[in-house]
């Protein structure tokens, strides 16, 4: 392939000609470092689409095999529905097959017995019984119409009867009324006269009466008039006394609230200033943690996009919460209670939320004999529980462990001992005495019984015990809610109960599962489970104190701790029934160690020797982005509550100020108040004696005034008397008729409203006479009919009684082939609605296996793309990266040559024969850690001419000394720089290699 580094192709083809080394212009290599660094970003941009898509079409592709795995599955339950489907139709075509057989053979003998039968008798009967039906059915209706109108003339002579009484009854009122009209207008004729009379000497004397009521009147009007003044005066008085004393007090209060208020405001100030202050240095305080936080989380994403870059790369970190730290700070060297436990466990909770496992597709190929562990085997999975481990420890301030190879052998001690002994760790615990027994032999501090001197079974030092069943591990809490989401959940588990639980996923064969055989991904996912489960368990905290070295494993948590992980499968199944995986956490404690000859405290492994620093950077960036979060967390919660109080006391100022200013107010309109109060108490007293003396005169003018009227009243009282009596009696004569007159109206109106009730009673009761008399024709007619009809059916009734008594095995006959008929048509349609059930149910079955074997052909089709995209991004990927590989290296190797330089005295050309030798450097001359080198640290410029560092002059020599590499006859060593980067630009191009391609290994 043509590289993109035009500048190192003309440099290798320089060297392979003649030798000579061209200067290069130093803007123009600027101007292509430039454009080297964009093409490397768009090549990385389409590394990174390329790497999307193949995850997608990889997670699409595992979908697809799924769901064609899945409907396979189907396949045998859709055939054997079809098959049974298909014989039960095929049975109830054939039962139908046979009802439709019996019906034909019933419908031909029930023909034949209808032949031999004459119908005529019968026929006649029918007939003659239908003409006796019509004729009673007139009859009756006939004399039904006739009943009614007989009921409706009964009526009507009721009501024309009530009619000609309510006619003589408004007559007679009619009269009786105009009588009493005609007198009672006489005795007003007499009234108006007598009347007439009385009132001419009654005017005169009215007049009189009536200035002197006047008189009478205004005198009593102008006391009320003056009473009302003097009471007006008066509440006034009172008003304006009142109004005095309440402004008074309303200056009291309002003075005192004025002060009260005044002090308030001041103190709320004050503390207003010192929350503003308190807000401003905590929010300069989470402005750094904001600031910190931004730091780690740029470190992690770093870290997490150099990981991302390895498709292999696989980082499982253990974050520490720190309302767990905090939680366990407050309750260290406490005595446990309820709140204890309840607030372990809601911080417990955090941690197991945020903490999972995540896969290594690549290990999962990695097959484990865990009855037969390799050394090699036993070191990764101890390497990856260790460094789990220790990442809450430096999370939490104590020092790591340490992983050794005693412990190692101390722990898978422990693990035979397990099997040996067939220990069942559920039902028994710690195999306390073997561990005892082991550490004596290891040169460790054991116990042992005061009893008996035998080694100790109550109690061990050194074990933390996870039991798995075999092949199994805990779902993610979120898959496990979202199954019961699904499918729900009868128990009504509690989701802390959800993420606890376990489940099956052993994914090998029957035989790999007899063999105790797993994969390397799922051993480390139980692993990192233990740990989990250990830190973040929901009812006790023990092993979290022993692993962490916190409350009364404190002891533990300075100095040196020697670590290891054992594995054991328990030959038999356990008191459950299940076949026990145990994972054997081992902690020595350096003041443990009695014997170091025969504990070598010196035999410790690395753990990040096969650890990448990214993956340390992302997991330290990690556990630091969670403690920064909670402390902005905290300091925000903190920033938002004296902003709240902020809020409330700037509010508090103002309502103060508001209520300063409103008993100002009060007080200046009080004060007026009283001022006005003041000056109407100093008046009105005057104006109330005043009206009180006038009072007096008023009522002796109102008194006179009422005398003079009552003794004018006496002096007239007959002739007032006679008026009053005459007045009255001419008034109720002639209320009274005018309620004659009224009551005349109305019964003219009642006499004329009976007589047209009348008249219409009698037209209807003639009306209904006349329809009664043809009813009664016509029912006469009806009956004659109906007897004739009677005695023509008592006639063929006879006729057909002697036929059958003549004929009885012919009716027999044909009364059995109807009933026969009857039962085979029954059953006939009962077999045709079988038949075409079980034909629908067939047809579906039919349907769904074709819809199936379709599906599973488009699923087959699906998945053979989605494997040639896989298959054709994969080699894209990897030419890709290939090529970015080679790019860096040859722009690390321009550099190089831009380092390389000639004196500038002189210039040498060094001339090269064709043919005698390779330029490339051997495959073997250079390791990983000499190529670093090479690539970093070339040459070292110096003023006057180019010295090769140390590194470059190792390299040049070991190729000059192998077999291929270039005769040493006038070569110096800048020629010999040049053939080394020639020769690892061409095996960058393909002609050749370095190094062999080791996979690095992951923890």
């Amino acid at each position: 392939m043509k590289s993109k580094n035009s500048k190192l192709m003309y440099v290798s083809a320089a060297v392979l000609a003649a030798g000579a080394v061209a200067s290069v212009n130093t803007q123009n290599a600027h101007a292509a470092e430039v454009q080297k660094q964009a093409d490397k970003n768009a090549a990385q941009k389409t590394i990174d689409q390329n790497q999307k898509d193949l995850t997608q079409t990889q997670d699409q592709l595992n979908k697809a095999q799924e769901d064609r795995d899945n409907s396979v599955r189907k396949t045998s339950d859709a055939q054997a529905k079809v098959l049974t489907a298909d014989s039960n139709n095929q049975s109830a075509q054939n039962v139908l097959a046979n009802a439709q057989d019996q019906l034909k053979t019933a419908q031909v003998a029930q023909a034949k017995a209808q032949a031999n039968y004459d119908a005529s008798y019968e026929n006649n009967v029918k007939s003659a019984q239908n003409d006796v039906n019509k004729a009673n059915a007139d009859v009756q209706s006939t004399q039904e119409q006739v009943n009614v109108q007989n009921t409706k003339q009964a009526e009507a002579l009721n009501n024309q009867k009530g009619q000609e009484a309510a006619l003589k009854t408004n007559t007679e009122t009619l009269n009786k009324t105009n009588e009493e009209i005609s007198k009672t207008q006489g005795q007003v004729n007499d009234a108006q006269k007598t009347y007439d009379a009385v009132n001419k000497d009654y005017q005169p004397v009215k007049a009189e009466l009536d200035k002197q009521a006047k008189d009478a009147q205004e005198a009593q009007k102008a006391a009320q008039e003056n009473a009302k003044e003097l009471t007006q005066a008066q509440n006034d008085l009172k008003t304006a006394q009142d109004t005095a004393n309440k402004a008074a007090e309303t200056i009291n209060n309002a003075q005192a609230k004025l002060n009260s208020d005044t002090n308030a405001l001041n103190g709320a100030k004050s503390e207003l200033s010192n929350k503003q202050k308190q807000a401003s240095d905590l929010t300069n305080q989470r402005d750094q943690v904001a600031k910190d936080l931004q730091t780690a989380q740029n470190k992690m994403n770093t870290a997490k996009s150099e990981l991302d870059a390895d498709k292999d790369a696989v980082v499982n970190t253990m974050v520490m919460p720190q309302v767990y730290k905090d939680t366990m700070k407050k309750w260290t060297g406490k005595t446990p209670t309820d709140d204890y436990y309840k607030e372990m466990e809601a911080a417990s909770w955090i941690g197991w939320t945020q903490n999972e496992y995540k896969h290594n597709d690549a290990e999962k190929n990695h097959m484990v004999d865990l009855k037969h562990m390799s050394r090699a085997d036993q070191i990764e999975l101890n390497k990856f529980g260790i460094d789990l481990i220790n990442q809450l420890r430096v999370q939490i301030g104590v020092e790591p462990w340490t992983f050794n190879e005693s412990a190692l052998d101390f722990a898978n001690a422990i693990a035979d001992r397990y099997v040996k002994d067939d220990w069942d760790s559920d039902a028994n615990g710690h195999d306390s005495a073997g561990i005892n027994e082991l550490a004596h032999q290891y040169g460790l501090r054991y116990t042992v019984s005061r009893k008996d001197g035998t080694y100790s079974k109550d109690g061990q030092h050194y074990e933390n015990l996870m039991t798995d069943r075999f092949g199994w591990t805990e779902l993610p809490f979120t898959q496990a809610k979202a199954n019961a989401d699904k499918f729900g959940n009868p128990y009504n588990y509690s989701d802390q109960e959800l993420a606890y639980n376990v489940n099956n996923t052993y994914t090998h064969s029957q035989n790999d599962y007899n063999s105790r055989l797993d994969d390397m991904d799922h051993l480390k996912n139980q692993v990192y489970n233990a740990v989990k489960r250990f830190a973040f368990n929901y009812n006790e905290w023990m092993h979290a104190d022993s692993i962490l070295s916190q409350n009364w494993s404190k002891f533990s948590a300075k100095g040196r701790n020697y670590a290891a992980i054992g594995f054991s499968v328990k030959p038999t199944k356990d008191n459950f029934g299940f076949d026990d995986l145990q994972l054997h956490f081992i902690n020595i404690p350096e003041s443990y160690v009695l014997n170091p000859k025969v504990f070598n405290v010196d035999a410790n492994i690395p753990l990040d020797s096969n650890k990448s620093d990214a993956a340390k950077q992302y997991s330290e960036s990690l556990a630091q982005v969670n403690d920064l979060s909670n402390k902005k967390s905290n300091l925000d919660n903190q920033i938002n509550g004296l902003t709240k109080n902020i809020s409330d006391l700037t509010n508090r100022i103002n309502d103060l100020t508001k209520s300063i200013s409103d008993s100002n107010k009060t007080l200046e309109t009080a004060k007026a108040d009283k001022a006005n109060a003041e000056k109407k108490i100093a008046v009105l007293p005057g104006r109330v004696q005043e009206l009180k003396d006038k009072q007096v005169s008023l009522d002796k003018a109102q008194s006179k005034a009422e005398a003079d009227l009552s003794t004018y009243q006496a002096k007239n009282k007959d002739l007032l008397a006679q008026f009053n009596a005459a007045k009255a009696n001419l008034d109720r004569l002639i209320a009274k008729l005018n309620d004659l007159n009224s009551a005349k109206s109305k019964a003219e109106s009642a006499v004329a409203e009976s007589k047209a009730n009348l008249d219409k009673a009698t037209s209807e009761l003639s009306a209904i006479s006349s329809s009664l008399d043809e009813l009664k024709a016509k029912l006469s007619t009806a009956k004659t009919t109906k007897e004739q009809a009677d005695a023509n059916l008592a006639k063929a009734k006879a006729a057909y009684d002697e036929y059958v008594s003549t004929h009885k095995d012919v009716i027999d006959n044909l009364n059995k082939a109807n009933a026969e008929l009857a039962d085979k048509t029954k059953a006939y349609n009962e077999a045709k609605e079988d038949a075409a059930k079980t034909d629908k149910e067939y047809q579906a079955a039919q349907d769904e296996l074709t819809k199936l074997n379709n599906h599973i052909e488009d699923l087959s089709t699906a998945i053979t793309n989605y494997e040639s995209k896989i298959k054709q991004l994969n080699t894209t990927i990897n030419k890709q990266k290939a090529d970015q590989k080679r790019a860096a290296l040859d722009a690390q190797i321009n550099k190089a040559l831009d380092n390389v330089s000639a004196p500038k005295h002189t210039a040498t050309n060094t001339s090269v024969q064709a043919g005698t030798s390779s330029l490339v450097a051997p495959a073997a001359a250079v390791s990983t850690t000499q190529r670093s080198e090479v690539l970093t640290n070339t040459v070292v410029k110096s003023n006057n001419a180019s010295v090769l560092s140390p590194q470059t002059k190792k390299l040049v020599a070991q190729a000059n000394a192998s077999k291929n590499s270039l005769p040493q006859t006038g070569a110096n060593d800048k020629l010999s720089v040049f053939a080394a980067l020639a020769g690892l630009s061409l095996a960058s191009l393909g002609l050749g290699s370095l190094v062999s391609d080791k996979k690095r290994k992951r923890n």
